[in-house]
């Protein structure tokens, strides 16, 4: 065994690699996209009331 390789001690039966049609994104790409759906979200849920602000 290469002695750089890392077994892992958890062993699941269920667990498929990827096919190579499957699309995938790195870690940092899919938190952005999160942040900017969230900004989104909430640019469409918030009321501008000068009344009620800081209230």
């Amino acid at each position: 065994m290469n002695e750089n390789m890392k077994t892992s001690s958890i062993v699941v039966d269920s667990v498929q690699k990827l096919e190579p049609n499957q699309m995938q994104a790195p870690t940092w790409l899919i938190l952005v996209i999160l942040v900017i759906a969230l900004v989104v979200l909430k640019s469409f849920i918030y009321i501008k009331d000068g009344s009620r602000h800081g209230k």
